[in-house]
């Protein structure tokens, strides 16, 4: 499903379904520019663009992003390449991620193997019964600046291949690796999460 534009003179909202998974940083965010009470539900002429622009970036996701039209600088993401661990969900993406072909600033990952929208999440974690407390034990920490572009990509029916400097951060915010390359599991399988241990291989996962 392709994403929806909601516009005002100012800025263009860029909303796609799809990667949504309802953490409502937006709602709380800017209520009055997000209303899932009304239709449509966002209407980005309620506030200004510099405070809307505030709150999409706190979108985990990247479900929504924006296009400025009144001068404003687009997003440039975090300076700091980071692939953090939701306990018991998604790997949460900040900086500059080229998944597949596309560029993201922001996303995030499935981890349990039954979202419909890999590799990105749909919450399917919440009826899978994933279970990942996201404090894994430090595996590497390199001296890097983790910036730059790190290129993600999809092992068919294996795990996530990430080549390009960044960290992972665990749940509790702590450090836990820092690298440029590494193999993270999708499946949601592995006895070593957030890393691939081939668990993939024998439970059939498919992706």
């Amino acid at each position: 499903m392709p994403a929806k534009t909601y516009s005002s003179d100012a800025i263009d909202l860029h909303f796609d379904l799809g990667r949504c998974i309802h953490a409502a940083k937006c709602v709380h965010g800017a209520p009055a520019v997000f209303d899932v009470e009304r239709r449509p539900w966002i209407d980005p002429s309620r506030a200004a663009a510099d405070a809307v622009v505030a709150v999409v970036e706190q979108c985990p996701t990247g479900a929504l992003t924006y296009t400025r039209k009144d001068g404003g600088v687009a997003e440039a993401g975090d300076e700091r390449n980071s692939a953090r661990l939701v306990a018991d969900g998604p790997l949460q993406l900040r900086g500059q991620f080229k998944v597949g072909d596309v560029l993201h600033t922001r996303a995030a990952i499935c981890r349990c193997g039954a979202s419909q929208n890999k590799p990105f999440c749909d919450n399917a974690h919440k009826g899978a019964g994933f279970s990942d407390e996201g404090l894994p034990d430090p595996s590497g920490l390199a001296e890097l600046s983790c910036v730059g572009e790190v290129a993600v990509q999809s092992v068919p029916n294996g795990p996530l291949h990430v080549t390009g400097d960044f960290e992972v951060v665990a749940d509790d915010g702590d450090v836990v690796f820092r690298g440029s390359e590494a193999w993270l599991c999708r499946c949601g399988a592995s006895s070593n999460k957030p890393f691939c241990d081939g668990s993939h291989r024998a439970s059939g996962f498919e992706g």
